[in-house]
């Protein structure tokens, strides 16, 4: 309806809500790269092994046991087949999927309280919250709103959890945006 899409997306979102639910600061780079310094392997290999090691709670790897306090985090929001979010949410889970459930509804969660500041933040304006998926907000922006761009993305990334840092992409439409 306006000039362009603007697309915010935060990097590693599952990723920073378990640093913030462990009580560990927030990396301020790409959180891939960042792995990727741990396990010592380019960005690419890093980023397979991690989300391997993520989500298969059978999975071992020490190096990211040490610094990721996946068990920790699981024994303080589980408890008797129930996941408790910080959001209030509770879900029932076995042990197996418990940790996925907890990160990925904390995060969507996380970035559906963004597009509610977002969408306040907006208002009496022509740009407005356009969409949300899992963990971006698409913006139809108004150029007159270009003003603005520094502050919605400040908006999008102080969360509840903490400074998540995100990427951000504009375009006339979606298949046609280009990271800014």
């Amino acid at each position: 309806k306006n000039d362009a899409f603007i697309q915010f997306d935060f990097n590693g979102a599952e990723v920073r809500t378990l640093l913030s639910l462990s009580s560990q600061p927030q990396p301020q780079e790409d959180i891939h790269e960042f792995n990727a310094k741990i396990l010592k392997c380019s960005r690419d290999k890093a980023k397979k092994k991690f989300f391997a090691w993520f989500y298969n709670p059978n999975k071992k790897n020490t190096e990211l046991a040490q610094f990721y306090k996946r068990e920790k985090v699981l024994s303080k929001y589980y408890n008797e087949g129930i996941v408790f979010t910080p959001f209030g949410r509770s879900i029932e889970a076995d042990n197996f999927h418990s940790f996925n459930y907890l990160l990925q509804s904390t995060s969507s969660d996380n970035c559906l309280a963004q597009a509610v500041k977002l969408d306040k933040f907006l208002v009496g304006r022509k740009s407005f919250v356009q969409s949300v998926v899992h963990d971006s907000i698409t913006i139809d922006f108004d150029k007159n709103d270009r003003d603005l761009i520094h502050q919605l993305k400040q908006i999008f990334e102080d969360t509840r959890l903490g400074t998540f840092k995100s990427s951000m992409q504009i375009g006339k439409n979606y298949k046609d945006m280009e990271e800014v």
